[in-house]
C-alpha cells in the first residue's frame, strides 16, 4: 500500500468556494481512475479566537502498488494544475517510501 498527501496552501485571491469545487471535481477524477484507491478530500482549518480560519486542503491517497496513477502522468498533471491555480501543492509521503519521480 502507498499512501501519500497532497498540502494545497493557496496563495491567490481566488474564492474559497472555486477552488473548493476544483478540487472536489479532480477527486472524483482520480477516483474513477482508480476505484480500488481511497482518495479524500479534507479542509484544513486553523483555530482563531472568533473562529475557525479556513487554510487550505489535504488530498489524502491509499494507493496499491502497480496502481495506474502511481506509473502514469495523471498524480504529476494535478499537481502542475494545482501549481498553475496558486495553491502550492506539496507533496508528502512516508520516509523511506518509494519514488518513480513521476509525481513529484
Amino acid at each position: 500500500m502507498v499512501q501519500l498527501a497532497i498540502r494545497c496552501l493557496p496563495c491567490v485571491p481566488v474564492s474559497i468556494d472555486e477552488i473548493e469545487g476544483w478540487l472536489e471535481q479532480q477527486v472524483a477524477e482520480l477516483r474513477a481512475e482508480a476505484p480500488q484507491a481511497t482518495v479524500r478530500l479534507s479542509r484544513l482549518t486553523q483555530g482563531g479566537p472568533s473562529t475557525d480560519l479556513y487554510i487550505g486542503w489535504l488530498v489524502e491517497l491509499e494507493l496499491t502498488e502497480g496502481e495506474p496513477l502511481l506509473s502514469g502522468q495523471r498524480l504529476a498533471e494535478s499537481l502542475r494544475d494545482m501549481r498553475l491555480l496558486g495553491l502550492q501543492p506539496t507533496l508528502l509521503s512516508p520516509r523511506g517510501a518509494r519514488s518513480n519521480g513521476r509525481a513529484a
